[in-house]
């Protein structure tokens, strides 16, 4: 019984559904896509009565993050965030897709205010895709505005290649004049953009 007691008090990171629109050179989607001669991850969308079932084990936080997804593309998506909140589970998002529109997000947002949103944008906005294939960065860079302009807290989270180096100043600067906190990551993987 002991054993079930630590559980409830870890926090549990979630791969809600199969889907991303990005395909970064060294994330582990595009790899497996690389091993399996694929397109597709197998895989099934996190429905609410499984987000309930969990959160029977899991009380102190979820954590929507992908590996091989991004947490955005769960049909379900705004309904789990509002599950959490009246569950009074703690929740983090880490997204870096885009594909969804500005309502999609202003909704997700208004569904649990207390989220802790952390948006993957690897230089300035408009620099991105080069690690980020098909992410449109100044889009998810407005995102990340709106929901500080909601009162929602925004993390920018950008990791540093060799292409992206020179701008981290500017992105301080950037950050600091939304009220964004902004924490840099040194990449460690080999790359041809790195």
């Amino acid at each position: 019984m002991n054993h079930l007691q630590n559980i409830k008090h870890r926090a549990l990171n979630i791969e809600g559904t199969p889907r991303c629109t990005l395909e970064c050179s060294q994330c582990k989607r595009t790899t497996y896509f690389r091993l399996h001669n694929t397109k597709v991850v197998p895989g099934n969308d996190l429905t609410p009565n499984d987000l309930k079932k969990i959160l029977k084990f899991f009380k102190r936080e979820i954590v929507f993050s992908g590996q091989l997804s991004d947490p955005i593309f769960n049909p379900h998506f705004a309904e789990l965030l509002a599950i959490c909140k009246e569950h009074k589970v703690k929740c983090r998002v880490n997204t870096a897709a885009t594909g969804r529109k500005e309502n999609w997000y202003e909704n997700a947002f208004l569904a649990n205010p207390g989220v802790i949103w952390t948006f993957g944008i690897d230089g300035p906005p408009h620099l991105s895709h080069k690690y980020r294939k098909n992410q449109n960065g100044v889009f998810l860079f407005e995102m990340m505005k709106m929901a500080r302009l909601m009162g929602i807290r925004a993390i920018w989270q950008y990791i540093i290649f060799k292409y992206n180096e020179k701008y981290i100043d500017e992105c301080k600067s950037l950050a600091e004049k939304y009220g964004i906190k902004i924490s840099f990551i040194r990449s460690r993987r080999g790359s041809e953009n790195g």
